[in-house]
């Protein structure tokens, strides 16, 4: 996405222009705005804070048209997503005949999404750049060295060093981010004060006369380290509010009739869903949404999309004029015909989609620009009731009159969910709005724990089920319930195996984390379940991890790599891995843990399940031991639908919970004839693969070239069969390399990192570099390898090519003897053989060697 625009040519194309009339509190906050940025040599920062729905992003892109860019001062916006990039670009978009005093502007949107340009596009001509706040963290400080050994900078590095002469306004969007690790390090570097290093470059210090905004509609956390970071980086203290430039107040809005009262409403499908190894992966591991195969099968399911049509006919008189958001074209397609052979004629959908094949009807259906323009528009104008879309109206789409939206399925994605519930949230003032509005969630049964995204409800009026803080995580509980009972059923024999009280936790520990997911930022809310055998241990892991984090841990952008030998450490250190980790989820646990200690500085709150005792089906059971049936059948029937028990929620229906029952009943009889308990089998779960960068023919074409040999370090398929070989980009992605084979290289995941970001062509032998390095970097990566690997991978990355020909050890005289390929100058080497020695002495152990020949 790019702009370029003739501002002159464009004012004469609008003769009738008419600005936008802001409301109260957007005219108060640009006065404030205006208040704090001077553009004096001096660098100013606050944040702007304003509800969901307030226009947020309509005042800071307002006022930055009226009183940034006429100055000609560079505009530098981040964001967590590329959802709200593209918010940012079309508000820009509206708001450009507001700048004055210029003949054009050019707008650059900025991430890992393929129809946004990559950072290495960025120009120094760009007046505004508009950037997933990942993608700036990625192409800022890395030092990465070009094809001659030279450090090269990023388009985006340039652009910040550029706009120490024109100046830079630099906007947060969801500034409540702003803490974390890789975001304030990119602000504002660290502080010896919060144990970080103080010589971090970073963007204030960069541009000393740069002015930052925050924008959030969360302004502060409960702990204390967030909040002393969010005050330091927007640090203004004027209007005797500590890092607040201007915040309007929610309630106020809400009773003058700018903001509606939303009230949330779940309705359950009754449908069941259940993902494999590597989706379950995908989703809970890898914090992504739901794949588009499954969500290809959610869409086709006519009985869930029948069940959604009633829901809206049965409601029609309340749910009023209404937006549902559904997945897929056909999905569009068969609710709007559904509802008009119900009677609702003045029902439309807008979609697009990738063109099929000719006469396919996917080409016949696909809809155009202009056609989804003029339903869009009889929508606004009240020809339409009903207007179903796959996720075209979820930013920049102003129809105040709607009073309830429809979200057909649950989401992973917490800025997706917050833009749709907001296309509802227009209140009364704004041109037909109104006092409440409808947000009705339809949610599924999984059959597998999915930490979906829940709405901050602040105090609104909403379904108790919605609410999580606090509350119970039922649906945790439930799952794992239904799990069990899966398990005895996969068995062939319904038997309870242990006490059912050993199902239900004694609690749960709520963590929230903040994490980089393909390159956008998210913050998490999840829980840990705490089983009766776990407490003690857990709380010996917390005591103990708790002081002796590395701020490592803080980082937003861990890989598993990294994390998974100390988490396996903690295992073996606090933890029965046979007997705690019969879900396989305690190294996730433990990492939930460890990252909220160290990202908020302090232990995750622990909540008490405290109708646990309530919930003692096993003591039920063997009262019922000496029951007929029907006095049998009669009891569990008042139990299930019990208003003071939980039963409905852990099991959701009558047969679920009539068949743990039969498990307990036959344990308890079991148990009063044989005085044990039955045995039952646990179903091993698959491993999920990994996934490449190329495709699997690809890959192995390159393995095949490269002799299925590391060509950094040297070693081979056959000599460590344990060893996870690579294909690396020889020029990054992220500085135009071309993911191609040509451009790629088989490394070992040791080299692999190693290497970093650096251009480095290990197929060649002979050095690019003109000079030598200052230094000799030693990598002391792995215990299990042989020295002569490791001293390739210091030379080779030291020469930047595949430098180190032979390498033999003189075992009578204790002599590595080094030989380079023609062209690579030893004395390059030698003046580090001192170094080389050291680190084969201390690091790799081997005390006997007693000197070095390099030639």
């Amino acid at each position: 996405m790019y702009l370029s625009l003739n501002l002159e040519e464009e004012r004469r194309n609008n003769p009738n222009y008419t600005p936008k009339i802001p409301f109260e509190h957007q005219t108060d906050a640009f006065t404030n705005l205006s208040k704090i940025f001077d553009f004096k040599e001096k660098h100013k920062s606050g944040m702007l804070v304003l509800p969901t729905g307030a226009g947020k992003t309509y005042t800071s892109v307002n006022w930055i048209c009226r009183n940034v860019l006429p100055k000609n001062i560079k505009v530098l916006w981040l964001a967590h997503t590329s959802h709200l990039l593209e918010q940012a670009f079309e508000e820009f978009e509206k708001n450009l005949l507001e700048i004055h005093k210029r003949e054009g502007i050019n707008i650059r949107v900025v991430s890992s999404n393929p129809i946004h340009y990559n950072a290495a596009d960025i120009k120094l001509t760009d007046d505004v750049v508009i950037i997933t706040t990942q993608t700036a963290i990625s192409n800022w400080n890395l030092k990465a060295l070009d094809g001659n050994g030279k450090i090269r900078e990023t388009a985006f590095e340039k652009y910040i060093n550029h706009s120490k002469n024109t100046g830079l306004f630099l906007v947060l969007d969801e500034a409540h981010h702003a803490p974390a690790y890789g975001c304030r390090n990119l602000l504002i570097g660290g502080s010896k004060e919060k144990g970080i290093r103080d010589t971090i470059p970073n963007i204030r210090d960069t541009v000393s006369n740069s002015s930052f905004l925050g924008l959030t509609a969360t302004p502060t956390y409960n702990d204390e380290r967030r909040r002393g970071w969010l005050f330091e980086i927007f640090n203004t203290e004027l209007f005797n509010k500590k890092g607040i430039i201007y915040e309007a107040d929610k309630a106020k809005l809400t009773k003058d009739g700018i903001l509606a009262i939303p009230e949330y409403i779940q309705k359950n499908t009754g449908e069941e869903f259940e993902v494999d190894d590597r989706t379950y992966n995908h989703l809970v591991r890898e914090h992504k949404d739901l794949p588009e195969d499954l969500i290809d099968r959610m869409a086709s399911d006519s009985k869930r999309n029948d069940y959604i049509v009633d829901e809206y006919i049965k409601n029609k008189n309340n749910y009023k004029k209404t937006i549902i958001f559904a997945d897929r074209w056909f999905q569009c397609v068969y609710i709007k015909e559904k509802l008009k052979n119900k009677g609702i004629k003045k029902v439309d959908a807008i979609y697009t989609h990738v063109e099929g094949a000719a006469n396919s009807a996917e080409q016949r259906n696909r809809r155009t620009p202009a056609e989804n323009s003029k339903i869009l528009q009889d929508f606004k104008e009240n020809k339409l009731d009903v207007l179903i879309n796959v996720r075209m109206l979820t930013e920049g789409t102003d129809v105040p009159n709607v009073n309830t939206v429809f979200i057909t399925r649950q989401t992973t994605s917490s800025i997706m969910l917050t833009q749709m519930i907001g296309r509802a949230l227009r209140g009364k003032k704004a041109n037909g709005g109104k006092e409440t509005a409808n947000i009705v969630f339809f949610t599924d049964n999984w059959k597998r724990i999915i930490d979906f995204a829940i709405p901050e409800n602040e105090g609104d009026k909403s379904n108790d089920e919605i609410k999580v803080k606090g509350n119970y995580p039922i649906q945790y509980i439930a799952i794992r319930l239904v799990e069990e009972l899966s398990r005895k059923i996969d068995s062939g024999y319904i038997f309870a195996d242990k006490d059912f009280l050993e199902q239900l936790p004694l609690g749960w520990y709520e963590t929230e984390i903040t994490i980089n997911v393909e390159e956008e930022t998210n913050t998490f809310k999840e829980f840990v379940i705490v089983y009766p055998n776990m407490q003690e241990k857990f709380e010996k892991f917390i005591k103990g991890i708790f002081n002796n984090l590395s701020s490592e841990w803080e980082n937003e952008n861990l890989s598993d790599e990294w994390m998974r030998p100390h988490v396996s450490s903690w295992i073996d250190c606090y933890f029965d891995k046979e007997q705690d980790d019969k879900n396989k989820t305690l190294d996730l646990d433990l990492i939930r843990i460890a990252r909220h200690i160290a990202q908020s500085g302090k232990p995750p709150v622990f909540f008490t399940f405290e109708e646990r005792n309530k919930h003692d089906l096993s003591q039920i059971a063997f009262d019922a031991v000496n029951m007929n049936y029907l006095t049998i059948h009669e009891m569990l029937f008042n139990e299930f639908n019990s208003p003071d028990k939980l039963w409905k929620s852990l099991y959701k229906d009558f047969h679920r919970f009539s068949s743990a029952f039969d498990a307990e009943l036959k344990r308890a009889v079991h148990k009063i004839k044989y005085n044990s308990n039955p045995k039952i089998s646990t179903p091993q779960p698959e491993i999920a693969e990994r996934k490449r960068e190329l495709t699997e023919p690809e890959k192995e074409q390159v393995f095949i070239r490269d002799r299925y040999t590391c060509l950094c370090c040297g070693k081979t398929k056959t000599q460590d069969t344990r060893a996870r070989f690579e294909v690396d980009h020889i020029i990054p992605f992220k500085f135009g390399g071309q993911t191609t084979i040509d451009n790629s290289q088989t490394l070992c995941s040791i080299c692999n990192q190693a290497k970093r970001v650096d251009e480095i062509n290990f197929r060649v032998y002979k050095t690019p570099l003109s000079s030598p390095k200052d230094n000799l970097e030693t990598f002391s990566l792995s215990n299990s390898e042989y020295i002569e690997w490791h001293l390739r991978r210091i030379i080779n990355i030291f020469y930047h090519c595949q430098a180190a020909s032979e390498i033999k050890l003189d075992t009578k005289l204790y002599i590595y003897k080094i030989k380079l390929y023609e062209g690579n100058n030893p004395a390059w080497l030698e003046k580090h053989k001192e170094k080389l020695i050291e680190f084969i002495h201390n690091n790799l152990g081997y005390k006997l060697l007693k000197d070095l020949t390099i030639q």
